[in-house]
This record gives C-alpha cells, sequence and structure tokens, in this order.
C-alpha cells in the first residue's frame, strides 16, 4: 500500500513515532482499517487535546501513531492556536498530493506550497531533485533559488548554477540551434523567460524583449569587445567597435567578474574561444590588435593574437633581441597559454636571450686565461644555457608548429648558426692562449678538478653526500644553482673548477678520488688510472675511499632513490663521505642513436640531483657537494666536414677519440694542439695528447656519435662546477625587499595592474619571501581578492625580477570612491601589518545595482 509505505518513509529515522493527517473532505477514513493492521495506532483527533497529550507522552510514547483529523488543517493564523502546534512541528505530517509530499518530504515552510505545486512538475522528478538538492532545504528553498534551479536544469547542469554560469551557459548553446532552441523552449515554458531575459540585460547593459539567437549574438560580440579591451580607458580613434564599449566602471567590472567565473570553470572555459570565433566573429582580434599594439594588455588572448603576437615575436627575435626577450618574459607571467603556445613563446625567449647577449660582445679576445674564465663563468655560459633551452622547447613542438613552421625554422637555422660560431671564435682564442702557456695548468689560478678532494674534503668535520653527475657542465651547474637558491633554508655557493685534458670519464672519475698522485698504466681497451697500485674503476672507488677515510662508501644515483627513510639513515649512520654517481647525460649523449636527447636528458638529470638531495636532507646529512668528471659540446646543426681533422699519425701506444688522442708520440704535422699529459694534470707520464682545434672532430672510424662530444679543451668540456649545498633546519637571513614602480593612483576600469620590482636576488643573503597583493577599505574591508606573489627570482637581471599582478574590484569596491593598494607576509593571517605597499588610490566608479 502506498500510503504505508508513506508512513514508513517518515517514521524510518527512528526519532519521529507520531504522523499527522488533516482529512478535510472524509476521503481517508476507509484506509484507517488498513493502517490498524499494519500495527499503527490510529487516533481521531476531536477535542480532547488534554487527554491525547497524557496518551501521547505517558502510555503510548514507544508507539507509532497516525492522529488522524476529520477535518482540514487549521489556516496559517490559526494554526498559532492550534493545541498539538509543539508536536506538529516535532513530528511529520503525512500529505497525500504530490506538492504536499514534496513539502513534507524535505521538510521545507507552509507558506512554500503554492511555489511548489507551481512546479510540481518538474520537482517530482528524481533526477531532478537529485541536480536541485542543494537547494531543498528550509534555509536555501526560495523562489529566486528555485528558477534559478530550474534554469540550470533546462540548461542541462547537473546542480543548481550561479546566475553567472546560466548565462555562458545559454550563450554557448547558441553554438548549436538545436540544443539553442531547445533550452529556450524549456525555459519559456515554466515561465522564466522573464529572470533569464533581466540577468543578462542588467550584466551587458542591454534592453532586449527576448531570449533569441541574435540576442545571443549580441552579448558574445559585446562581451568578447570589452573583455579584449578591459585596460584600455580611451579607445582609438579607428577603433570601429567602439560603440559596443561599457563606459560604466561598475558595469565592467561586473562583466569582468562574470567572464573570470566562465574562464574558471572546468568544462564551460572551453567555450569561450568558439563563442567568440563563431559568435561574435564580427569583432575582429586582429582587428584591435592592429589598433592598440602587441604592447597592449589584453583582458582575453584568442588564439589568432596569440598567433599574431608569435608570428612578430619570429620576426623581431634576430633583429631586435632585447625588445623581444621584454615581450616574452611579459607574456609568459601573465598570460594563460596552451602548452603548444607557451613552448613557442619560451623558445623566443631563450633564443632571443642568446641573439641578446651575443650582440653584446664585441669580441672573444681576451689578455689571461684566467679572464677567460672569468668572463665564461660571469656572463658567457648563459649563451650555452639559453641555446640549451631553446632547443629543447623547440623540439617539443617542431612537429606541430603549422603555420609558424617557415618562421620558426628559420629562427633555429640561424639560431644554430650563431651559436655555432660562437663555440667556435670563442675556443679558438682560448685555446691560442692556452697553447701559449703550452696548456701549463699550473699556469692557470683556476681550480683543478684534481685537487677536489684535498681541497674540500680531506678535512672537512661533518658528514656529507658528494654527488658525482656524469657530464653535468658548468652552465648546467648555475640552472641547478639557481633551484637550490630558491630554498631559504639553502646556503648555497657554486665556483668552477678545471678539469684535465682529455676531459673524459675515466680520468676525471679519478681525479675527484683521493689521492697524492695518479699513476697511469697503458691497456688494450685504455689507459689504466691507478691510486695507490688500485685502479680507479667504479669497482674499487669504496676502497680508495677507505684508504683516506675509513668511514666512507659510494653508491649509485639508482641504488641511492631506492633506499627509504629508514633504510638510508642507516646506511649513512656510520658514514663521514659518501660519493653517490649518477650518469644520465653522458649515457644519453654518448650514442650516436640517442646523442640527440641529450638536451632532454639535461632536464631529468637535473630534477634527479633535486630529488636525491631532498632523500639525503631525510637521511640526517646535510652537507651536500655537487661536481661532474667533464662537461660536453653539442652542436644541433650537423658538422660539416670543415668541422673534421684527419687523425695525428702516432708512434708507440695510441688511445684515439672524436675529440682527444693519447699517444707516445706524434709524427709530422698536428693540425690541432698536441701538449703532455702530465701539464693537464698531476701524472708524472711522458704520454702526449692531441686535441683537434675549436671544436672540431677527428675523422674516426665506427659508430660514433659526433653531435654531443667531449675529451677536448673547450670551455665548455673544461669548466665542470662545483656546488656546494649546506642545509639549515630553520629559514636563514633576510628576505628580500620589493618596491613598487607603476605611478597609478586612480582606477578607472574595475582593474588594476600592478608592477613590483624584487630588490635583490634571492642569494645565501637573501630568502625569498611570499607575500599578498589587495584592495582594502580604510577599515581594512577586503575590495578584491587577494593575489599572492611569491618574490623567489634568483636573476641577477633587474627586468628579471618584476611581477605584474592585477587587482579586480568586487561589488563593494566599485560602488567605493577609495581604496588603499596593501601587501602583506602571507603569514600575516591578520593582515595588520602592511609590508612595502600601502598606497591610496581613487576609484573613478559609478554605483549600481548587484547583478
Amino acid at each position: 500500500m502506498d500510503i504505508l509505505n508513506k508512513i514508513e518513509k517518515l517514521t524510518e529515522s527512528g526519532r519521529k513515532k507520531i504522523i499527522f493527517y488533516f482529512d478535510d473532505d472524509g476521503s481517508f477514513k476507509d484506509e484507517l482499517p488498513e493502517i490498524k493492521e499494519a500495527g499503527i495506532e490510529v487516533i481521531e483527533v476531536g477535542q480532547n487535546f488534554f487527554e491525547l497529550k497524557y496518551v501521547l507522552e505517558f502510555e503510548l510514547k514507544d508507539k507509532t501513531i497516525l492522529l488522524y483529523h476529520p477535518y482540514e488543517k487549521p489556516s496559517a493564523a490559526k494554526l498559532k492556536k492550534y493545541p498539538l502546534l509543539d508536536l506538529l512541528k516535532a513530528n511529520a505530517e503525512l500529505r497525500l498530493d504530490d506538492a504536499s509530499g514534496f513539502l513534507s518530504e524535505y521538510k521545507l515552510q507552509e507558506h512554500h506550497l503554492s511555489l511548489i505545486r507551481k512546479y510540481i512538475k518538474q520537482l517530482k522528478v528524481k533526477t531532478n531533485q537529485k541536480k536541485l538538492a542543494n537547494i531543498l532545504d528550509r534555509e536555501n528553498f526560495n523562489e529566486d533559488n528555485l528558477k534559478r534551479g530550474l534554469i540550470s536544469i533546462a540548461l542541462d547542469f547537473n546542480t543548481v548554477a550561479s546566475r553567472s554560469l546560466c548565462i555562458a551557459k545559454w550563450i554557448s548553446l547558441a553554438l548549436d540551434e538545436k540544443l539553442f532552441e531547445k533550452a529556450t523552449k524549456s525555459i519559456t515554458s515554466l515561465e522564466l523567460k522573464e529572470n533569464l531575459l533581466s540577468w543578462m540585460n542588467n550584466l551587458f547593459i542591454t534592453n532586449s524583449e527576448d531570449l533569441t539567437r541574435e540576442f545571443a549574438i549580441e552579448c558574445a560580440r559585446k562581451l568578447k569587445y570589452n573583455i579584449l579591451t578591459i585596460f584600455i580607458d580611451q579607445p582609438h580613434k579607428d577603433d570601429n567597435y567602439s560603440k559596443l564599449k561599457i563606459e560604466q566602471p561598475a558595469a565592467l567590472n561586473k562583466l569582468h567578474a562574470f567572464f573570470n567565473e566562465w574562464s574558471s570553470h572546468p568544462t564551460l572555459k572551453k567555450n569561450i574561444e568558439p563563442v567568440f570565433d563563431v559568435l561574435a566573429q564580427d569583432v575582429k582580434s586582429s582587428n584591435i590588435l592592429n589598433w592598440y599594439g602587441t604592447g597592449q594588455d589584453y583582458g582575453y588572448y584568442s588564439s589568432d593574437m596569440i598567433n599574431n603576437i608569435t608570428r612578430e615575436l619570429y620576426e623581431q627575435v634576430e633583429s631586435n633581441p632585447l625588445k623581444s626577450k621584454e615581450y616574452c618574459q611579459k607574456w609568459l607571467r601573465t598570460i594563460s597559454l596552451t602548452d603548444e603556445n607557451h613552448h613557442q613563446i619560451t623558445f623566443a625567449y631563450h633564443a632571443s636571450n642568446v641573439f641578446s647577449l651575443l650582440q653584446s660582445c664585441n669580441s672573444f679576445c681576451f689578455d689571461k686565461l684566467d679572464d677567460y674564465i672569468r668572463e665564461y663563468t660571469g656572463e658567457l655560459f648563459k649563451i650555452d644555457l639559453h641555446f640549451r633551452k631553446a632547443v629543447i622547447t623547440f623540439e617539443k613542438v617542431s612537429d606541430r608548429l603549422y603555420e609558424f613552421e617557415e618562421a620558426a625554422t628559420g629562427v633555429f637555422e640561424k639560431l644554430n648558426k650563431k651559436y655555432d660560431n660562437y663555440l667556435k671564435e670563442l675556443n679558438v682564442e682560448w685555446q691560442k692562449l692556452l697553447s701559449e702557456k703550452k696548456f701549463k695548468y699550473d699556469d692557470i689560478p683556476t681550480k683543478k678538478q684534481y685537487d677536489f678532494f684535498k681541497n674540500n674534503l680531506k678535512d672537512f668535520d661533518y658528514k656529507i653526500v658528494v654527488i658525482i653527475s656524469d657530464a653535468l657542465r658548468y652552465e648546467l651547474g648555475t640552472e641547478l644553482f639557481d633551484d637550490l637558491m630558491a630554498d631559504n633554508k639553502n646556503t648555497v655557493s657554486i665556483e668552477p673548477y678545471m678539469a684535465s685534458i682529455p676531459s673524459y670519464t675515466n680520468l676525471g672519475m679519478a681525479n675527484l678520488l683521493p689521492h697524492d698522485k695518479i699513476t697511469v698504466e697503458k691497456s688494450e681497451s685504455d689507459l689504466v688510472f691507478k691510486i695507490q697500485d688500485i685502479p680507479t674503476t667504479s669497482t674499487n672507488r669504496t676502497k680508495i675511499l677507505q684508504l683516506c677515510e675509513e668511514k666512507s662508501d659510494t653508491i649509485s644515483f639508482s641504488d641511492a632513490m631506492k633506499l627509504n627513510l629508514d633504510s638510508g639513515r642507516k646506511f649513512f649512520s656510520n658514514k663521514r663521505i659518501v660519493y653517490v654517481y649518477h650518469d644520465w647525460i653522458d649515457i644519453v649523449g654518448d650514442k650516436k642513436k640517442t646523442e640527440y636527447q641529450a638536451f632532454e636528458a639535461t632536464s631529468k638529470a637535473k630534477e634527479d640531483i633535486k630529488r636525491l638531495i631532498k632523500k639525503v636532507h631525510g637521511w640526517n646529512v646535510y652537507h651536500v657537494m655537487i661536481t661532474s668528471d667533464h662537461g660536453f659540446l653539442f652542436n644541433h646543426t650537423e658538422l660539416t666536414e670543415a668541422s673534421r681533422e684527419e687523425l695525428p699519425k702516432t708512434q708507440g701506444y695510441t688511445r684515439e677519440h672524436s675529440r682527444f688522442v693519447i699517444s707516445e708520440d706524434f709524427e709530422g704535422k698536428v693540425d690541432g694542439y698536441t701538449m703532455q699529459l702530465s701539464d693537464t694534470t698531476n701524472i708524472d707520464s711522458d704520454l702526449k695528447v692531441a686535441i683537434p682545434r675549436a671544436i672540431n672532430r677527428y675523422r674516426k672510424k665506427g659508430n660514433v656519435g659526433l653531435q654531443f662530444t667531449h675529451g677536448g679543451a673547450t670551455l665548455q668540456e673544461l669548466l665542470i662546477p662545483f656546488v656546494k649545498l649546506y642545509r639549515q633546519k630553520k629559514e636563514i637571513g633576510q628576505s628580500v625587499s620589493f618596491k613598487r614602480i607603476d605611478e597609478k593612483t586612480k582606477i578607472t576600469s574595475g582593474n588594476i595592474k600592478v608592477t613590483l620590482l624584487q630588490d635583490q636576488p634571492v642569494s645565501n643573503e637573501y630568502n625569498s619571501l611570499e607575500i599578498v597583493l589587495g584592495l582594502y577599505s580604510d577599515t581594512g574591508e577586503r575590495y578584491s581578492k587577494e593575489v599572492t606573489v611569491n618574490l623567489n627570482s634568483t636573476s641577477t637581471s633587474p627586468k628579471e625580477r618584476i611581477y605584474e599582478p592585477i587587482l579586480t574590484l568586487n561589488t563593494k569596491g566599485s560602488k567605493a570612491n577609495f581604496c588603499y593598494l596593501k601587501a602583506f607576509n602571507k603569514d600575516d593571517k591578520s593582515r595588520l601589518n602592511p609590508l612595502g605597499v600601502n598606497d591610496l588610490l581613487q576609484i573613478s566608479s559609478l554605483m549600481e545595482k548587484d547583478f
């Protein structure tokens, strides 16, 4: 029986035992016997209220009871005098019509009944009830919310959406005429057309009388134009679309808030570009870009605009690299880009850096060897760094460039040509000076790799991990240094060490071990370097370490990463020095099949090292050193025959490589340079080394990689990083300071872009600082959302330490006459201590009704 099911549902919680029923026409009386048979106590209510209360409270308190009233329910005015009102409120009322049942089921208020009856056809559908769930309670159920919920259902939302999202969805549906007509017809049939029209006319400052597709197109045009030009106060004289401009700042602010909500929705945001491209196609973003220029800030960047910006970047990246670099910095900071567009602009940014750095170099001819090292480690290494990053980002989009293929490929080819010339010119001059000094390392003041242990570990008193990453060249070390420096618990330093010639793994790894001297023996496959008669191959390195320090060990990177917290602490508990050997760059680059992936491998290598450092700190080891066995050369452009040299003719023992030859002696003229092995190492030997000029490779038979190589005497091969890290348990030093460098005193469009300069780069002396920026009343009430800015740049260039957050007035802010722009330390939860910025701004806005 349906009635019994309803009674059971009303009492299923176990707390409500009394069911009230008012039978105004007596039709329910025939149901009472069956209810009694079901074990429910039925009591007919007359005027016996006092006696009935006693019976209910003491005699039938554990029974389920139906209080049958053979008359209609008292009206709202008379209900207050109803003697059993307290019991009615505490229990449940059985209602047999759909509207009454809905009211009872969701425990809504009596005055909602007429509203429920009006929409009961929609409300009694179970799927609709699920969609309306967040308003079906006493606190949230009202006419406005119900109408918004029904509009949401008509627009195919799965929950009650905000007004803004309903408007966004209705406009989006105009892309499909059938879906648009279906939704609009549903809204009209529910007599809700006027509600949606009111929302839209209020938002777009229109006066439409119908929900037509033409109206949706009008709104799309108005939205597109005003969002695009939201940061433009005065229209350009040629701007044909200016009649679409919303002049009132408060109204414009509401429109921007609407657009931000649309842009933040996980699925609806995908409709923005199609709406702008199809419905608002008459408002051409290319025209706006032509009128106001690529240097102007826009509230939205369409694919067409991004493409125009990218095209302009490609055109000026070589001719005006400084301007190109600045534009790239700005767009990478402020524009939400697709991955593909982000990679293209990032490529242009790094290419611009290479071109601008090369443009600033008049000559690579310096007076002394240490001048080369100082210039390279001070500035020139950035050419290698930005070239590497440009190649990485170009390769990520090289197969998806489409209309930019010709322009981007042209820039990439010029970049490679310039870079190859730079490598040659720099290293020709460097090696000439080395040759004049007969490659005698004793005449070079830079620290030598073979003194690494003696200089840094011999008398070191704390536990330490030494990470040796194969082929981690100096510019990679600087990038790692910057990443580590951003953590304000780290004290980090970097300096160059000079690897021996030939700059290859076997010799470099031997140099890094403790020794007074290294000896060398000839073998069929390679030279064998020895310390105290022990070969320095990987299997013997622990033994050699322990000759100097008993509490020492070695471990591979992969084995170290397998250690968890407990096993790691156990491994390090009784050790003072641990060498961790990491090999990724060299293992990828040294193979002909994978040498073009060498730059990509550098990114993984850097992240590997950072992950390992975090684990090391968890094992209670707070001192870490990172260095390398050698650097490397990489040319992306395939080498020509002019870059190849014949292998020198040798006498006696010979060890050949594409970048060096070791032999007992050489016959005739050698095209490149020769030197004594003993002059670039601390090895007492008569062996000689030959290297090709600059970045040339020897013509060597076999499956030998030529693009990625090492072993020679370029700065990129010889200069290796020595990064020293100490991890404090607490933050140290003072935080960076900052200042506001724009001069705006007025907010005219509901938004303000603030320009902040981080005064100092993050360093061992200055920590990073996280601040929140916002607009506030004189009493501290928020007039905008707070924006978080992380001042963590390690760049020495002020232009790379600029931040440009955008603040948007909220509804209260748009009605105010003035506000304060303030910055606070993010940890200042009370917002009582402004930091650096506390500026009064005038708000040029008109008071309008809330949307």
